[in-house]
């Protein structure tokens, strides 16, 4: 049986000075049963802090200030640690996400899903942000098979268990929805509501296209190839091999023509490194030992 709150709430932020107060208050209208509110202080510049300890409640509001900013996948990753909710609910800290909404998500829960992920069908953000969020969703769900409209919206719900079966480093917090359904659970989505921001600017995100196509890489070989890593570095490396023997073929048919040749040459050398590099994973995995993940952030002060 668990032993603790049923609800834990984590919320990063960074300079929301002037939010936390009315999302507080907000939160805790909503949430009835034994419930914690996590904010993480993700070096935060402004007043944020010193309101937040306005805001302490032992047990219920409870603060984590990280050393220095260290980005929203280190801050959720500290609060999923030091959550101990058998329901975790994270949510962005500038007013956008509607507190209302989470009794839709524990209902979502109750029905059987694992993981359920908030879609903003009606967006209020400016529309080069909304354009790169859903071209950026397109990609992710074409290459995953993840049929999610909005797999980055910060507003989700999900058991214990999937915060403590994922680990999330880099800018990997996009990929919860694709890395907890890897691990085989279930992750629908719910439509929510979606406010105007009332104060300041989106701290998060301003080259989160280019990181998030990055990282959705490195989510595909963590996900279809994590152990048997030889295979996605040497699928790679095959097309390499096979655009060297086209480039190849081509110096000969065309009079030996000096620039096919260097171009095969660098083909075939670079589908050998992948093959390579594959090989050397594979080593790698099968002697590494048991270790335990060396935490991504620094933890400046906790309050419980």
């Amino acid at each position: 049986m668990h032993v603790g709150p049923h609800v834990s709430v984590v919320i990063p932020v960074h300079n929301e000075q002037d939010d936390i107060a009315e999302l507080t208050r907000s939160l805790q209208e909503v949430l009835g049963q034994p419930h914690e509110i996590i904010f993480i202080d993700d070096g935060s510049t402004d007043a944020t802090w010193q309101r937040l300890l306005a805001l302490h409640e032992p047990g219920s509001v409870r603060l984590l200030r990280l050393r220095r900013k260290f980005g929203k996948t280190a801050a959720l990753a500290a609060g999923f640690a030091a959550s101990q909710g058998a329901i975790v609910i994270t949510m962005d800290g500038d007013l956008q996400d509607d507190p209302k909404e989470i009794p839709r998500f524990l209902s979502e829960l109750e029905q059987g899903a694992d993981l359920v992920v908030g879609w903003k069908k009606r967006r209020h953000d400016p529309w080069h942000k909304v354009a790169a969020s859903r071209l950026f969703n397109f990609v992710v769900a074409r290459s995953t098979g993840l049929a999610l409209h909005d797999v980055n919206c910060g507003f989700k719900a999900c058991r214990r268990e999937v915060v403590r079966d994922i680990r999330i480093y880099g800018e990997m917090h996009r990929f919860i929805p694709v890395l907890a359904a890897a691990k085989g659970y279930r992750a629908p989505q719910i439509e929510v509501a979606h406010h105007p921001r009332k104060h300041g600017r989106a701290k998060y995100g301003e080259e989160r296209l280019l990181k998030g196509f990055l990282d959705l890489v490195t989510v595909q070989l963590v996900t279809r190839f994590g152990d048997r890593p030889a295979h996605g570095f040497g699928w790679a490396g095959l097309v390499l091999f096979g655009a060297g023997a086209l480039a190849a073929l081509l110096h000969f048919t065309n009079l030996h023509a000096f620039g096919f040749a260097l171009l095969a040459a660098v083909l075939g050398l670079g589908g050998f490194i992948f093959l390579a590099a594959g090989w050397v994973a594979e080593i790698a995995l099968a002697q590494r030992g048991p270790a335990e993940p060396v935490p991504v952030y620094s933890i400046e002060e906790q309050l419980d």
